[in-house]
C-alpha cells in the first residue's frame, strides 16, 4: 500500500514517496493552501497595517523615515511620540 501524504488543512495529496518533512513540496504548498492558518494570520497583518496606514497618513519606506524624524522633534509628551514612532516601525518592518 502506497505511503501518500495529505495536506491537514485542505486534503491535497502530495505525491507518492513525499518525505513528511523538509520537503520543498510542503513548503511551497503551505504558501498558497487557502485553508492553512497563515491565510488568517497574513489577513490579520493586512488588516492592522491598513489601519496603521490610515492613522499614520504614509506607508512609503523613505516617507515613514522622514515622519519618524518629524515625530522626534516635535513637542509632544513622550508617550505619545513612543506611540506613533512604534506604529511607524512596525509599517516599516511588515512592508513588502
Amino acid at each position: 500500500m502506497p505511503n501518500i501524504l495529505t495536506c491537514v488543512y485542505c486534503g491535497m495529496k502530495y505525491p507518492e514517496g513525499t518525505p513528511p518533512a523538509k520537503a520543498q513540496i510542503l513548503t511551497d504548498h503551505i504558501k498558497i493552501c487557502e485553508k492553512h492558518p497563515m491565510r488568517q494570520a497574513e489577513a490579520t497583518i493586512l488588516k492592522l497595517r491598513t489601519a496603521l496606514i490610515g492613522i499614520v497618513g504614509a506607508s512609503d519606506k523613505k516617507e515613514l523615515e522622514g515622519m519618524e524624524l518629524a515625530i522626534r522633534k516635535l513637542t509632544a509628551p513622550m508617550a505619545d511620540k513612543a506611540a506613533s514612532i512604534d506604529a511607524i516601525h512596525a509599517l516599516i518592518e511588515t512592508s513588502g
